[in-house]
């Protein structure tokens, strides 16, 4: 096979500009490695649209799978994605729009050369976690589902550039969806049950930016009066001497504070908080201190009661009863080394799963999930940022967004960790009023009032 020089020479420059945008250390070496080993595999494009099939065909690939790099499968019948789709390791390409298809399998997570997933015009009702696993992905296309939240770990795609979720039934956005605000972009539009977007979102991806739409389809404020059963917190608005109420829900924390009715974050709620700041410090220093350095996750300043003992927590944990698989049920054994020398597992940049995965097995299950996944937002203080788990304060604002024609006001969320910084944030915002409401789950613990 005859090699293109100009292709292998794009091929580099787009690895070391991906390199130098994540602030990893990436050897000239390695990228001449990639770009010769990529231009070296057979390519095999299928074009399988209007075909009728009501299953995947990888059956049709035995003993071919690595030799495939696209797949187009659009308008067929099929229902599922078979468990083993991980056999298609140079896959780039999956185009299987307008099929049946209800699930995604967490085994998506092992097509680490995958770059554009298109899974528009199904009846998907979630997506995996492992998502974020797919670190080469750069196009996720996801409209017309049935989608009610985006997987938190999606964020975790530190190349991708396009995220659109249009047309699900997203009741709430994530205060970060897509790892980089400024080079992604993200569609949201007509999501009828959107009715706020969180603050930060709204800063950095859509103020004083044109939507390049005409009409977006959701976060419209009513003009009248509009209280729905089964919501959580009621908004008063005051136009013109004329006052009136809307109803709407937000994200599932199972603690949320009325600004004039606060109870301090519960012991577990603080630890998350500590323990998932710790883990993230420790990827961001993985991810730009290259292999020259070993990392204590345990140390004087952070856990002073452990004495630098590097199996204090597993020691702790050792005695309890406890579920100590992993998220999906599998057993685990126990790491016992929690010194992290970047020497031993080659990788560009890291997560905070990583670190959960590698060094904090021994945790029980449903502390492990939390950390996974990470926090659904960070204090809106921007001086705080602290993780925020299951203990919230609200408050709300306006703001504008800019379509092709005209400008439309809606409604912000924004979320604190405390009251204090909730105070520092209001300062010279015109903040709506609001009252929480009965939890229409029927559980008065999740809420506390």
């Amino acid at each position: 096979m005859l090699l293109n020089g100009q292709w292998i020479d794009s091929t580099l420059t787009h690895f070391l500009e991906g390199a130098k945008e994540n602030q990893s250390e990436v050897t000239r070496a390695d990228c001449i490695q990639s770009a010769y080993s990529r231009a070296m595999l057979p390519a095999t494009v299928l074009h399988w649209n209007y075909r009728g099939f009501t299953e995947f065909p990888l059956y049709r690939l035995e003993g071919e799978e690595s030799d495939v790099t696209d797949i187009y499968l659009k308008e067929n019948l099929i229902s599922r994605i078979p468990s083993d789709i991980g056999k298609l390791v140079h896959l780039e390409s999956l185009y299987l729009s307008g099929n049946d298809i209800t699930q995604l399998p967490r085994e998506i997570s092992k097509l680490q050369c995958l770059k554009c997933l298109d899974l528009s015009g199904n009846r998907l009702r979630c997506i995996p976690d492992e998502i974020g696993e797919v670190k080469s992905l750069k196009f996720l296309i996801l409209d017309e589902n049935e989608l009610t939240e985006i997987p938190l770990r999606i964020a975790e795609l530190r190349f991708l550039r396009y995220l659109s979720v249009c047309d699900n039934r997203l009741e709430w956005l994530p205060q970060r969806p897509v790892y980089n605000y400024h080079h992604c972009e993200f569609r949201f539009w007509r999501n009828t049950s959107l009715r706020t977007i969180p603050y930060s979102l709204w800063y950095h991806m859509l103020r004083d930016q044109q939507t390049r739409s005409l009409n977006i389809g959701c976060l419209i404020i009513p003009k009248h009066q509009q209280t729905l059963k089964g919501n959580r917190c009621r908004l008063k608005f005051t136009q013109n001497s004329r006052v009136w109420d809307i109803d709407l829900d937000y994200p599932p924390y199972r603690h949320v504070q009325e600004y004039y009715a606060c109870s301090p974050p519960s012991l577990y709620e603080f630890t998350k908080r500590k323990i998932y700041q710790i883990i993230s410090d420790t990827a961001k220093k993985l991810s730009t201190n290259g292999n020259n350095t070993n990392i204590y996750l345990y140390s004087y300043n952070s856990f002073s009661d452990l004495e630098n003992r590097n199996d204090g927590l597993e020691s702790y944990f050792e005695n309890m009863n406890m579920n100590t698989g992993d998220v999906n049920g599998n057993s685990l054994t126990t790491s016992k080394n929690f010194e992290i020398n970047k020497k031993n597992v080659k990788k560009y940049f890291y997560v905070p799963a990583d670190i959960v995965k590698e060094y904090f097995d021994f945790l029980p299950c449903f502390i492990k999930q939390d950390l996974y996944n990470g926090p659904m937002s960070k204090c809106e203080n921007t001086h705080c940022k602290k993780p925020v788990f299951d203990y919230v304060i609200y408050e709300y604002c306006l703001g504008t967004i800019t379509l092709i024609d005209k400008t439309e006001q809606v409604i912000l969320s924004a979320v604190f960790c405390s009251k204090s910084c909730s105070d520092i944030w209001k300062r010279g915002k015109n903040v709506l009023s609001w009252k929480l409401l009965k939890d229409h789950r029927g559980d008065s613990s999740d809420t506390t009032i």
